[in-house]
């Protein structure tokens, strides 16, 4: 960061009584393993401490729920070791019975090809972690407030989907995660649709989410009514 941080980019207050370091994306993302052999040296934000914390059980669940799903790549199978560990402490015993539910291999009674299975999750609760980490990254790249009630749209895109067609417009950008193995990001500015911002976000070297979102100073009458809101 260029000048020095005096606001918490999860409210936009000033920064005053407890603050915290924020890992951005969440430390927990990077397998331990991989700290240890590797200088990471993670992006950090300062946040107020209330605001950091009612997003960790959030974070958890993103974890537990999504990173599973990353297995067959190197910082993949490194956090799912993580994962494995944390399960067979008495802690993890909810944690994973919540986990198992979420996996259905009959969906509505059919039964699906070659031993596939469907993942369920809580869209609300992966999204909001996104969401978290998209305005932490905003904050590091423009040093620039994005407000929580900013209109967005949120894709998920598994692993050997199809990126959709806007993916195309950060396709050429500069990678910009610090570790790319474990998570990377690429952004690029479209003024001339609507004041668009679009991100690509890469986990485990998996799993893509794919954020568009209208700049936070977009005068359009949509973006003023969420703004006055």
């Amino acid at each position: 960061m260029k000048n020095e941080i005096d606001i918490c980019y999860l409210c936009g207050q000033k920064l005053s009584g407890d603050v915290d370091d924020d890992h951005v994306p969440p430390k927990q993302f990077y397998p331990r393993s991989i700290r240890k052999i590797h200088d990471l040296n993670l992006f950090t934000l300062p946040t107020h401490e209330s605001c950091n914390k009612s997003y960790q059980k959030d974070e958890d669940y993103f974890v537990h729920s999504i990173a599973p799903l990353a297995k067959g790549s190197y910082s993949g199978n490194a956090i799912w070791g993580d994962i494995s560990n944390q399960l067979k402490r008495p802690q993890g015993k909810r944690i994973a019975q919540m986990i198992l539910k979420e996996f259905d291999p009959r969906p509505s009674g059919l039964y699906l090809p070659h031993g596939k299975v469907v993942k369920r999750f809580s869209g609300q609760r992966i999204w909001r972690v996104v969401w978290k980490i998209t305005r932490g990254l905003f904050f590091k790249e423009k040093e620039q407030f994005l407000p929580e009630t900013t209109p967005k749209l949120f894709k998920n895109i598994s692993v050997d989907e199809k990126p959709p067609p806007q993916f195309a417009w950060v396709l050429g950008t500069p990678s910009k995660g610090q570790y790319p193995g474990v998570f990377d990001y690429k952004y690029a500015d479209i003024p001339e649709l609507d004041n668009f911002h679009i991100w690509a976000m890469l986990f485990w070297d998996r799993l893509i989410k794919f954020v568009a979102f209208h700049d936070p100073e977009c005068p359009c009458d949509e973006c003023k009514d969420h703004m006055n809101g």
